[in-house]
């Protein structure tokens, strides 16, 4: 699995909407829910802010996966935005994110599959923190990351 280790050495805040997502629904669900953030302009939204203060290597839109990297309930909620430091704009919520050392692997959708097979054999294992879908300007590569809060072991 090609991977990197990547370091933010502050605190992340994400403005944006959090939506709940039943976990043996959510390869359905969370696609549908872009699709309908961009339909209503949402998206746009997101993308307009992103652009103001850029601070680290996560810009993007952000789809931030429940509260820590093992999802083991029912449902989750999954958090659409984007790293924000200005004030929050009225019609979102924002979240943030205290922790530094991750695992970046490319192309979400096979990053999760590539994750469980590479964890036990490395290093680390999973922080307390949320995971992180990450997708980049359409002429960025790669398209899309999968940010994984890690510890070493």
């Amino acid at each position: 699995m090609e991977h990197k280790i990547e370091t933010i050495p502050f605190e992340l805040t994400i403005v944006g909407k959090g939506y709940r997502v039943k976990t043996d629904e959510a390869f359905q669900m969370i696609p549908s829910l872009w699709a309908y953030a961009e339909q209503d302009g949402f998206m746009q939204k997101l993308i307009d802010l992103s652009w103001e203060h850029p601070k680290c290597t996560l810009e993007g839109l952000l789809g931030v996966c429940g509260e820590e990297a093992k999802i083991t309930g029912e449902q989750f909620t999954y958090f659409m935005g984007i790293r924000y430091d200005g004030e929050v704009p009225s019609d979102m919520q924002y979240m943030t994110i205290k922790h530094d050392t991750w695992v970046v692997i490319s192309n979400v959708t096979e990053a999760w599959n590539q994750l469980y097979e590479w964890l036990p054999f490395s290093q680390y294992e999973l922080a307390d923190a949320p995971c992180i879908e990450c997708y980049y300007a359409p002429d960025h590569r790669p398209e899309n990351e999968l940010w994984v809060p890690v510890i070493r072991k």
